[in-house]
């Protein structure tokens, strides 16, 4: 597993979760969630060990948002969307 600090949280890669990229920590290393699914592409990977998967097609950006709304603060979607959207 590799260790990644970003911000104010660390990340595990790969996640220890099936199908998932990351688990997220919080600065106590404190589980929060595992986000990502290993399976499919995203835009930008900010945190960097999945970025061979980064398609970087702003029309399917958009279409992401436009299927998934608005995420609640520290859930899977806000992860996702901040690190890997």
């Amino acid at each position: 597993m590799t260790k990644y600090v970003k911000g104010r949280f660390t990340f595990l890669a790969p996640s220890r979760r099936k199908w998932k990229k990351y688990d997220a920590y919080n600065k106590k290393g404190e589980y929060i969630v595992s986000f990502g699914d290993k399976r499919y592409s995203q835009y930008k990977d900010k945190i960097g060990h999945y970025s061979s998967k980064d398609h970087k097609d702003i029309k399917r950006k958009n279409s992401y948002y436009a299927r998934h709304g608005k995420a609640t603060p520290l859930s899977a979607k806000w992860f996702s969307h901040k690190f890997l959207w």
